[in-house]
Formats: C-alpha cells, structure tokens, sequence
C-alpha cells in the first residue's frame, strides 16, 4: 500500500510541475516583446513624452501582433498596428506560409530601437531596431527549422486614427 501511495504522490507532483511549466510557457509566449526606445537623437525635432509613450506602446503592440499573426496564419492582427507597404509585405506572407502548411513562430528576445528622424509636421518617424530574435518554422506542431539572430531593421510609422502604425518594416545592412 505505501508503494501505491508512493507512486500516486510522484504521479501528481509530476503533473503539477508539467502543468506549471506548460502555463509558464504560454504566459511567457503571450507576454509582450521588450522594447527600449531611445528618442534622444532624433531629427529635426525632439520627439515629446507622449508621443515617445506612444510610439513605445504601438511599435511593441506591432511586434506581439505580427508574431500572432505568423504563428496562426491569420492577418486579422495585423490590421491595427500595420498600414501601407509593411501590412502588404506582412499579408502576403501570412498567405504564402498558409498556403505551403507551414506558420511561424517568433521567440522575441527584446529589441534596442533608436528613433533617427521624427517629421517636422509630427506625422511620422523613422526607428532603427536592432532585434534579438529567434524564428521557429513549423510544420501543425513540429518545429522544422529554427534560427536565432540579430536582425536590423528600419521601420516607419505613421500617425493614424488614435495610435500609430508601422508603414514600414524592413531588413537593413549592419
């Protein structure tokens, strides 16, 4: 009879603890990705709080919508931080990923951005983001390819409605 209970007691700490990790992970895949913006050099004119706050919450916004959308093959998400050239570029590849039985998941390990130039009339910025990033190719739930990297980008975004949005998305040289 001890060895039953033993063995019971194993079984439920070994399924609490997977549990608890399985739910660690998802709270850690639905956490937003960590973005330190600095606005300090930009020009030809300083970029206010506000608008910092701002551009700090909707570029993190786009990054967490655009890792859903990949992930899920769904473009819905991409609607609300994205216009113009990136929602395009974003869109098309959802659908092409979809079309092949493949999504992408990224592992975003947080990103140092650095806004360069910030319009005189105030409508639009440009941001140099250095990402560290991990994307994952999968196959349903199989993980047929994964690669971690520094990538550069320059994003664009404009003033829309109440938020911006990312116009622009792009890969640049070091």
């Amino acid at each position: 009879m001890k060895k039953f209970h033993l063995v019971l007691l194993v079984l439920t700490v070994a399924s609490a603890i997977a549990v608890g990790v399985t739910g660690i992970q998802r709270i850690f895949a639905d956490s937003k990705p960590s973005v330190q913006l600095n606005t300090g050099n930009a020009s030809p004119r300083e970029v206010e709080d506000n608008t910092r706050k701002a551009i700090l919450r909707d570029y993190t916004a786009a990054w967490q919508e655009m890792s859903t959308a990949l992930e899920k093959n769904d473009t819905a998400p991409l609607n609300e931080n994205f216009t113009g050239f990136a929602l395009d570029r974003l869109t098309q590849r959802v659908k092409e990923q979809h079309s092949q039985g493949l999504a992408t998941r990224i592992v975003d390990h947080g990103h140092k951005v650095d806004a360069i130039f910030y319009s005189i009339d105030g409508s639009a910025i440009e941001l140099r983001d250095t990402a560290s990033i991990e994307t994952q190719v999968l196959e349903g739930s199989t993980v047929v390819h994964s690669d971690q990297a520094e990538i550069r980008y320059v994003a664009i975004m404009t003033g829309a409605e109440d938020r911006w949005k990312v116009r622009v998305l792009q890969e640049r040289e070091p």
